[in-house]
């Protein structure tokens, strides 16, 4: 497999490996370096390789080498099956599988072209656009096997290419029983939530597009509780956000991300989840929030946006919460206001959020549709005891 992060916090691509290893496959990831992390790493059952960023300081000249280095660990160990997670993936490995023919697979984790401009200008979103655009248009087809994290995203590919079936294999949570509960209030800069506080609860990256200043404005409405952003991002957003309010300021903590296997474990300890994201993209109204899935998990109420089309489907078939306009701190806080003040309610919620997790949206679900992807690509391809 090749990622283009460090592969640090990427469930994803966590529970993919192991789900692989556990059918008998034998896994290397193939990652970025990043300081402070090791380059070599044996992790569940599998190898994680990190490659090193090339020196120049031209960037074509830098991105085309980082590129090669890219493609000489995946040729060094010489794979059956390549995978290519997102489109700056996917140029490395279809280079590999055609030296070494074999087959490889796509996994959209988001639409790669509907993403936002995140302060780029405007010259260089249109050449990353037009990049992009050259290499799904130039590679996709020749995957043997493609993958998107939800339907949408993969219908939306079908169109694009005239591309053959894109499987939707949705990053639900991997549950094995009742989680075990670990208290936010312990984690550092935690320390100023009282005992008997209300927690609300946004887990993942903090950024511009994805609803945390609305969310955090919603805040001064819903006087004694708490908003914890668990995950990393943008601090300066936050500060932004709070515009100097003291007073608000004090209920809102932005603490650093903590392993994903514990994230569901942290989230039991919280009132309420949220997931405000906006469709201010079309990646972001194609998308299924993980922390929508994280939360069920941990059996709290919702909050999510009525513009996601999968996230209100499965809000209001789940029974697991509310659907708001979530570009507007007043319907947020309304809808925050009802499951405080409405406890057997939210609680009912939870339980049904939970249950739905249970029974649907867990990741033995998504696990059976990555190993029968795998299985069509040829018996051989099996790992000794899949």
């Amino acid at each position: 497999m090749l990622v283009r992060n460090s592969f640090t916090h990427d469930s994803r691509v966590e529970k993919e490996a192991a789900t692989l290893v556990g059918a008998g496959y034998a896994v290397t990831v193939v990652a970025e370096a990043a300081p402070g992390v090791s380059l070599n790493e044996d992790r569940d059952g599998y190898i994680v390789r990190r490659v090193e960023r090339p020196l120049s300081k031209v960037p074509g000249l830098r991105l085309l080498a980082y590129l090669k280095r890219f493609e000489a660990a995946l040729l060094e160990s010489a794979p059956d099956i390549l995978h290519a997670h997102d489109s700056d993936a996917v140029q490395p490995v279809a280079r590999a599988a055609r030296k070494l023919d074999v087959p490889f697979v796509y996994d959209a984790h988001e639409l790669w072209l509907g993403k936002r401009n995140r302060g780029r200008s405007s010259l260089y979103f249109g050449l990353y656009l037009g990049y992009y655009g050259a290499i799904e248009l130039r590679y996709l087809h020749r995957a043997t096997a493609r993958l998107a994290a939800t339907g949408m995203v993969g219908r939306h590919l079908e169109r694009m290419y005239g591309l053959g079936e894109v499987h939707a294999l949705r990053n639900y949570p991997a549950i094995s029983g009742l989680p075990n509960r670990r208290d936010l209030r312990s984690l550092p800069g935690a320390g100023g939530i009282p005992a008997d506080a209300p927690i609300v609860l946004h887990l993942g990256g903090v950024m511009v597009g994805r609803g945390v200043e609305y969310l955090i404005a919603a805040m001064r409405d819903v006087p004694g509780a708490h908003l914890v952003l668990l995950g990393s991002g943008d601090a300066d957003l936050v500060e932004r956000a709070l515009g100097g309010d003291r007073a608000l300021g004090e209920r809102v903590h932005f603490l650093p991300p903590v392993p994903a296997y514990e994230v569901v474990d942290y989230a039991t300890s919280a009132t309420i989840g949220v997931a405000p994201g906006p469709p201010s993209c079309l990646s972001y109204r194609y998308s299924l929030p993980n922390k929508l899935f994280e939360s069920m998990a941990a059996g709290l109420p919702v909050i999510g946006n009525a513009a996601l089309p999968e996230l209100r489907a499965v809000v209001e078939h789940s029974g697991a919460g509310l659907t708001v306009d979530t570009t507007q701190p007043a319907e947020i806080a309304g809808g925050l206001r009802f499951l405080l003040d409405h406890p057997d309610d939210a609680a009912a919620m939870g339980r049904a959020g939970r249950e739905a997790i249970e029974e649907r949206y867990n990741w033995s679900v998504s696990a059976k549709v990555l190993l029968e992807v795998y299985q069509r690509m040829g018996p051989e391809q099996l790992g000794s005891s899949g």
